[in-house]
């Protein structure tokens, strides 16, 4: 049995830690030499224990939540508020005559509130690397 940090890792592992590294570096946490090492190791990297090595001594990244006080959750509530406002203030201010049309825009924007809230509910799934052909 192997123990948990030889486990071999996969070219998808490699990515989401190069992009951690690179969400690091726009944050300043590192520096241009700093990021490029991490970089190469991470490409380099064959187990876990690898990849935590090139990541040591950086912060974990935090997923949002749905807390009221997450600036992004607060941020999807306004818009969804504001457009959907806006959609009954024009119904309302045209005579609010006939049948209530704003209800498609309120389906359709709490749909789209759900989905980036939650998240979109499939993963985007990576092709993969091309064959490399015998150059002989």
């Amino acid at each position: 049995m192997t123990e948990d940090g030889d486990l071999l890792v996969s070219d998808a592992e490699r990515g989401a830690a190069a992009s951690n590294l690179r969400g690091h570096y726009e944050a300043g946490r590192l520096t241009l030499e700093e990021f490029e090492g991490r970089l190469e190791r991470v490409h380099a990297a064959r187990t876990e224990s690898d990849l935590r090595e090139a990541l040591r001594q950086l912060p974990a990244t935090r997923l949002p939540t749905l807390n009221p006080r997450d600036a992004r959750w607060r941020s999807l509530a306004t818009q969804y508020a504001l457009i959907n406002g806006i959609a009954i203030l024009v119904w309302l201010s045209s005579g609010a005559h006939g049948d209530f049309w704003p209800r498609w825009v309120l389906i359709f924007t709490l749909i789209m509130f759900v989905r980036r809230v939650f998240g979109h509910g499939h993963r985007h799934r990576q092709a993969l690397p091309p064959e490399r052909s015998d150059p002989r």
